[in-house]
């Protein structure tokens, strides 16, 4: 028996020595699978502070499974072995193969901000539509060089993290502000005293009748001065409107713009503007506003009564501030350029385009309680001054780029029945306007993914002042 025990292990042996290859690919799939292992803690724990742990959760268990799996695979026989290495680095192999195509193809891959420059300007090209190539850095370089006062937009998802005591939720005040460039030329506005995209002579109005409360699209990118929603509503009504909207704004920022700036004025009509594509949601790339929002503990001090950074009294000490960050800014803006484009580059490692085409990204998570709270908050506070809070729920461009059921994509139908239960009236823009558009697409900015154009806020506007009306009637 002994010589047979010891002809299996030469046996063993000499199968070992054939497939080297496939004892080495098995350590290095091992090893990948702890480094996916490390890098999901440290996306999960450290870069999104534990807030995004429902999406992170697939990951930990691809990487623990992974462990698991590879280490039984080095206890096997050497040719179940290299069977099981060969298939699966053929299906690795694939994969990037298919990913490269796809990059290739333009499919799958999110849009950075050459890219999808790059695309707004193909398209003005392709439409006789004259298309500003200067870099937003050079047009405020020639308005100042015209004598204008002219200074990038600061929005407060730009200094969340860098607070120290203040964070400010306006802008700089009086100043003319460069944004975005969506529709061929460059979104350009004067501040109001506070930083806002409105004329500063709306708070001067003993009575305002509206005021906005949202994020980019509240703010109005990507359009001219008075077509934003805030805008085209005061020119139907003919009546004082403001806008507290600023890019990047989620939930607790939008409570805490009501505390610092509507209870001054005490609006009669209060526009919640809520975007389904950012507020809450979590997906390919995308963290949640509120899930970032509530890891600030400075935010999150908006949850107490009363609480208040007093803002509207403290403009010249947001102006200094602001300043200081766009030196800093500036001193860092090529390094951080480099980052981002060295992170878009490597999404391809990452196999970014296949996972947003399958939509293995996306998370189906419950509506965070907080979002709740936060919606009943800001209720209070305007049923406190006799105002009336409504909710706007805007569509965003991939509800009409994908086949979806527009009840269940983005929880729409669960959350306007969350909004509904607190007794806050809702208007639903996609019911609304999108739904009985013969082209939807024509209502964004050449068509391409992004905010609305002039004519989609316009529609935007008509839809909440008849749907006021419906209401107060």
């Amino acid at each position: 028996m002994s010589w047979i025990k010891g002809a299996s292990q030469q046996n063993a042996n000499d199968e070992d020595k054939k497939h080297p290859f496939a004892r080495w690919m098995s350590w290095l799939f091992l090893a990948v699978s702890v480094l996916l292992l490390i890098y999901t803690y440290y996306r999960s724990e450290i870069t999104f502070q534990g807030t995004m742990s429902v999406k992170y959760f697939k990951y930990y268990l691809i990487s623990l499974l992974g462990i698991l799996f590879w280490g039984v695979v080095l206890r096997l026989r050497e040719g179940i072995r290299a069977n099981i290495v060969t298939v699966t680095t053929s299906l690795v192999v694939g994969l990037y193969l298919v990913e490269g195509g796809l990059i290739l193809l333009g499919l799958g891959q999110p849009a950075n901000a050459d890219v999808k420059a790059a695309a707004v300007k193909a398209a003005a090209v392709e439409l006789g539509v004259e298309y500003d190539e200067r870099s937003k850095l050079e047009v405020i370089e020639d308005l100042i060089a015209q004598g204008v006062d002219a200074v990038p937009a600061v929005r407060p998802v730009d200094v969340l993290t860098i607070n120290k005591g203040l964070l400010p939720l306006g802008g700089f005040s009086n100043r003319t502000t460069v944004d975005s460039n969506e529709n061929g030329y460059y979104m350009i506005y004067p501040s109001d005293r506070y930083g806002f995209n409105n004329p500063d002579s709306e708070w001067d109005n003993a009575k305002v009748d509206w005021l906005l409360t949202g994020d980019s699209v509240t703010e109005g990118l990507a359009v001219r001065p008075g077509e934003d929603i805030a805008g085209q509503i005061r020119l139907i009504t003919k009546q004082p409107t403001i806008s507290v909207g600023r890019s990047g704004n989620g939930p607790l920022m939008e409570l805490a713009e009501l505390r610092e700036y509507a209870e001054s004025v005490k609006p009669k009509r209060v526009l919640w503007i809520y975007c389904e594509g950012n507020d809450i949601v979590e997906g390919n790339d995308i963290v949640g506003d509120l899930q970032r929002d509530k890891a600030n503990p400075l935010l999150m001090q908006y949850m107490e009564d009363g609480f208040s950074q007093n803002l509207i009294n403290r403009q010249k000490e947001i102006d200094s501030r602001l300043g200081e960050f766009i030196i800093l800014a500036q001193a860092q803006a090529q390094a951080q350029a480099q980052a981002q484009a060295q992170i878009y580059k490597t999404r391809w490692i990452r196999l970014h385009s296949i996972r947003q085409i399958i939509g293995f990204n996306d998370v189906d998570v419950d509506i965070d309680p907080l979002f709740v709270e936060i919606l009943t908050k800001a209720k209070a506070e305007v049923d406190g001054w006799e105002g009336e809070l409504y909710f706007v729920y805007l569509p965003e461009y991939a509800r009409y780029k994908k086949s979806v059921s527009h009840d269940d994509f983005r929880r729409k139908s669960e959350v306007i029945e969350v909004v509904k239960g607190l007794g806050i009236p809702v208007i639903d823009i996609h019911q609304e306007v999108f739904a009985k558009h013969d082209d939807p697409f024509a209502l964004f900015p050449f068509r391409l993914s992004g905010h609305y154009n002039a004519e989609g806020y316009g529609e935007v506007a008509k839809a909440i002042v008849d749907g006021v009306k419906k209401h107060e009637h």
